[in-house]
């Protein structure tokens, strides 16, 4: 059994995480947790759920409200960090992401950050929200299991490699070459994930213009990609969001359960260790 602040430090640790940041938060502290709804998006609805299934306590994956839900946003600063470590000059990496920083700053000021909480408050349910270290979890898999590819390796194969991970092989959606060909040589890869969202078009132009060959999001917009399949620019893959998004929470939740934490998923891409 674990309390709140246990089960961040898990996830933290998993990640390579130093600190707690903008976009997870405990939001409502709780100790000697058992059974734990664990879920994607959660709102009140997902709190009665959790309440009827006996459960006491509820992890979100999307932020579930408080800090997290208004200046989750500046985890997205760390595109600049991932730009840099694939060779991207730094004043051109800060200039990527400032357009987009500013919409979500805008975007979030207005949110209702206050429901959610609150209404786990009054079920005396502790809650919270783990977001980008779990989407880290999920970047750094992927990242050692594309190692083993040879040189020549084309991007229908990076595809297949990604693909092999239980959670896209059990998803309705499919890992989608949205710009470029499987039968291109995928060349230098950068997964791009773990930044609160995607970098839409700025950030995948800057690693085009700077020797990056193959690009993986996990979402991308379609005004984004439009403007990027107009530029000619290489080979974009999309993984899928909720795919994607299980990749690293299944792995957290193996290790809550080496500590007598019961998971009860919210879907059938749970994928117990």
């Amino acid at each position: 059994m674990l309390d709140t602040q246990q089960i961040m430090k898990t996830a933290l640790k998993l990640a390579h995480f130093r600190s707690i940041p903008a976009d997870s938060e405990v939001h409502v502290k709780g100790r000697k947790l058992r059974r734990v709804l664990v879920a994607i998006d959660v709102g009140v609805g997902e709190l009665l759920l959790a309440q009827n299934l006996n459960c006491d306590g509820v992890i979100a994956h999307h932020p579930a409200g408080g800090k997290a839900q208004l200046e989750g946003y500046k985890v997205f600063l760390r595109h600049i960090d991932q730009m840099r470590a694939a060779g991207v000059p730094l004043e051109v990496a800060r200039e990527a992401v400032k357009n987009k920083y500013r919409v979500l700053d805008i975007q979030h000021h207005p949110e209702n950050y206050d429901q959610v909480p609150n209404a786990a408050k009054k079920l005396g349910l502790p809650l919270v929200t783990i977001h980008s270290p779990c989407d880290e979890i999920g970047r750094r898999l992927i990242v050692q299991a594309i190692k083993g590819l040879n040189a020549d390796a084309t991007v229908g194969q990076l595809v297949s490699k990604i693909g092999a991970f239980p959670e896209f092989r059990s998803a309705e959606t499919r890992i989608e070459v949205r710009l470029g060909s499987p039968n291109r040589k995928a060349g230098k890869v950068v997964i791009s994930h773990a930044c609160y969202t995607n970098g839409g078009y700025d950030v995948a132009k800057a690693y085009f213009q700077h020797g990056v060959d193959t690009l993986s999001y996990i979402h991308v917009s379609e005004p984004d990609l439009t403007r990027l399949a107009s530029e000619n620019f290489a080979n974009l893959i999309v993984l899928g969001h909720i795919a994607s998004d299980w990749l690293g929470i299944n792995r957290l939740l193996g290790e809550l359960k080496k500590k007598d934490v019961e998971p009860v998923a919210s879907t059938d891409l749970y994928k117990p260790a």
